[in-house]
């Protein structure tokens, strides 16, 4: 079984949101990627797609 982590730091409107440490900008979690931490763990990246 695949366990699926998200980070997030609020969530607004319905949408997930978190800052990205490397910009300081507060994006929706779906401009962050996702990562295959190995043991079925998969969690969101810590920085942004345009800053990755």
């Amino acid at each position: 079984m695949v366990k699926v982590t998200i980070n997030a730091d609020d969530y607004i409107d319905g949408v997930l949101r978190r800052v990205c440490p490397h910009c300081g900008e507060e994006k929706s979690i779906d401009d962050f990627g996702y990562r295959n931490m190995g043991n079925d763990n998969i969690r969101n990246q810590s920085w942004c797609k345009e800053c990755r």
